[in-house]
C-alpha cells in the first residue's frame, strides 16, 4: 500500500473514531496541541501522522494502535465511555486517554496470560 493510500485510510478511521467519541476537531486539536487545520489534514489523509500522535489519538478514542494501522474491520473501540463530549476540557481528555490506555493494556495482559496458560496445558 502506498503512503498516500495508508494516510487516507488512517484519516478515515480517525475521523470516524472522533465522531463516535462525540468530540469536535477543536477539542481534539487542543488535546494534541495542534491547530484544527492540522487535525483536519490528518483526518483527510493529506499529511503524514507520527506514530506518537497516532498513539495519542488511539488512546483518546479507546482503540488500539493496530486498529488504525491494520485492515482491522471492527469499528467498535476496545474501550468505551459514555459522556457529553461538548462539555469536556483538555484535562478531561487527558484523563480519558490515560484510562483508555490502562484498560487496553490490562486487556492485552489478560489475553497474554490466557494464551500462556493454554500453552502450559498442552
Amino acid at each position: 500500500m502506498k503512503n498516500a493510500e495508508l494516510y487516507k485510510k488512517i484519516g478515515q478511521k480517525l475521523q470516524e473514531a472522533r465522531k463516535k467519541a462525540g468530540l469536535t476537531q477543536e477539542q481534539v486539536a487542543d488535546y494534541l496541541g495542534v491547530n484544527k487545520v492540522q487535525l483536519s489534514y490528518y483526518e483527510n489523509g493529506a499529511r503524514e501522522i507520527s506514530i506518537e500522535t497516532l498513539q495519542q489519538l488511539a488512546d483518546l478514542y479507546g482503540y488500539t494502535l493496530n486498529y488504525f494501522l491494520d485492515d482491522e474491520k471492527s469499528t467498535d473501540p476496545a474501550v468505551s465511555f459514555s459522556f457529553r463530549g461538548e462539555e469536556l476540557e483538555k484535562e478531561d481528555l487527558e484523563v480519558i486517554a490515560l484510562a483508555n490506555r490502562f484498560l487496553i493494556n490490562l486487556e492485552q495482559m489478560k489475553m497474554m496470560l490466557a494464551s500462556k496458560k493454554e500453552g502450559m496445558k498442552k
